[in-house]
């Protein structure tokens, strides 16, 4: 039985705990928030113990009773959570992103170098397998080399909130931190399928700034060493083809529900003149899937190896979007 405990309490907490509870070697053993509130009805929901309450981080993060920590605070918040759960020697789950700029993520490198538990950064998709199907697909089928990759990740937040996550530059809100990840991710799977040396640079940005100050919709042109050509985008406050095209020398696959796959996706296939859907089941939904692989990850029945998210595919996505951010934040200031 996994022993788990959950910091932060919003919309993602809820998500998570939704889907443990379907999951058998799952315990929610503690949860904690700055919201008392929350804290009570968070319990209620979830029939959770009011001893297992912690109206303060710390005390569930030294918590002998807890296995691993599922992160969900604010994007601001996340680099010195999980600093505080490796130095307790806990398994850790958490949101993206998972560091906001580049003092936090040399942070993160250092200190997971020489960690032994179990580190996951909740790209959820990563950990389904719709991922190992898009690389089945270009392995079996005869489409050539990938030529180029088009990915778009954007809904439209129509209130605009100063002091929501999304809205607030201090909380580490914006398009790019946010979402940035997903397509990113993609760009890092067909990357490392090729060649994990290749290096990934930007060859041009653009997109636009909100009324609070974040970025609202990025847009970026990319390429994996010299063949490999990507195009990408995000927004908080525009809805986008949420899709993702992988244009190869014979053919293109297409994938309709990227970012958050059903216990049932389709995946279209164009070979030349033909056409194939490919479909891919999975018997749990994507976030409890995303626990079911963690808890293999923590049981060594699975390896955090390709085609999964590893650490260094955290850290590489993360280093691209705050590039990606850095760049046009000073490309719009000036």
């Amino acid at each position: 039985m996994i022993k788990w405990g959950i910091i932060g309490l919003g919309n993602m907490a809820n998500s998570f705990a939704e889907a443990a509870k379907g999951i058998e070697d799952v315990n929610i053993n503690g949860i904690a928030s700055l919201s008392k509130n929350k804290l009570k009805n968070f319990g209620i929901k979830f029939n959770i113990s009011e001893e297992k309450h912690f109206n303060n981080y710390d005390d569930l993060i030294s918590n002998d009773s807890v296995d691993a920590i599922y992160i969900s605070t604010l994007n601001n918040t996340h680099s010195e959570i999980i600093n505080k759960c490796i130095k307790s020697k806990k398994n850790i789950l958490c949101e993206k992103p998972v560091v906001t700029n580049k003092r936090e993520l040399d942070d993160l490198i250092k200190n997971l170098k020489m960690y032994d538990k179990v580190f996951l950064e909740g790209i959820a998709f990563r950990s389904h397998p719709i991922t190992e199907s898009i690389l089945k697909i270009l392995n079996e089928k005869k489409l050539g080399k990938v030529k180029s990759i088009e990915a778009n990740f954007g809904f439209n937040t129509k209130k605009i909130n100063p002091n929501s996550r999304l809205f607030n530059k201090n909380f580490g809100g914006g398009a790019i931190l946010d979402l940035g990840c997903y397509p990113l991710s993609i760009i890092n799977l067909i990357k490392n399928f090729y060649n994990k040396e290749n290096v990934i640079t930007f060859k041009s940005i653009d997109g636009t700034m909100c009324d609070t100050g974040v970025d609202s919709f990025g847009l970026a042109e990319l390429a994996i060493g010299d063949d490999i050509k990507c195009k990408i985008s995000v927004g908080i406050q525009k809805v986008l083809d949420n899709k993702v095209l992988i244009n190869t020398e014979n053919g293109q696959i297409k994938i309709n529900e990227p970012w958050l796959p059903q216990k049932k996706s389709l995946i279209e296939v164009q070979q030349g003149s033909n056409y194939f859907k490919h479909f891919v089941e999975c018997e749990n939904t994507i976030y409890a899937n995303q626990i079911v692989f963690f808890n293999d990850l923590l049981n060594k029945n699975k390896k955090n190896q390709f085609p999964y998210l590893t650490n260094e595919d955290t850290f590489e996505i993360a280093k691209l979007s705050i590039e990606w951010r850095e760049k046009l934040y000073k490309k719009k200031i000036n």
